[in-house]
């Protein structure tokens, strides 16, 4: 597994795998109604203990399946500001590219190029055929990212009890 995959020229960001002791920042990201607004809590913040579950199994992900979820770093504070990565979802039988970030970061380009290289390590180094991204059709920024790094959008779909829309992108 690598450590850290990607550098961004857009303000000097690392992607490195996610660590236990990225609870406390993961917590603050999902606690702002802002950044949970478009997640399937809708808004409602996200408990520390249910961010402690899905930080170990994010962990887990990168054992089982080799590929996963990277903690998005700002060299420059060495702060985690956002996170990013490739979820296999059993309900679908399909590889996600998911990512959020804290708001103060938001519009810098650094979700599309974390993005970008989730999607090259998916199919230059996991051998992925196919990613999918999904969004809610109100998330125009979420959509925006998807579309500048590749995705087109295929079809809505019902998924984690939302009308979501669906894009894809085929290794080619």
């Amino acid at each position: 597994m690598p450590e850290s995959i990607f550098d961004s020229r857009v303000d000097d960001c690392t992607m490195r795998l996610l660590k236990a002791s990225d609870l406390d920042a993961l917590a603050a990201i999902w606690a702002d109604s802002q950044v949970t607004r478009f997640l399937p809590s809708r808004g409602v913040s996200i408990s520390r203990d249910n961010t402690e579950k899905s930080l170990k199994s994010f962990i887990k992900h990168w054992q089982y399946r080799g590929y996963g979820i990277w903690a998005i770093i700002e060299n420059y504070s060495s702060h985690m500001i956002g996170y990013c990565g490739l979820r296999y979802l059993d309900e679908l039988n399909e590889v996600e590219v998911l990512y959020g970030l804290a708001k103060t970061y938001w519009g810098r380009g650094i979700t599309t190029q974390a993005v970008k290289a989730s999607i090259s390590y998916g199919f230059d180094v996991a051998n992925l055929d196919k990613v999918i991204a999904m969004a809610l059709p109100d998330n125009l920024a979420s959509r925006r990212v998807m579309e500048k790094a590749g995705l087109e959008y295929e079809k809505q779909i019902h998924m984690f009890n939302l009308d979501v829309l669906y894009y894809s992108v085929q290794n080619r």
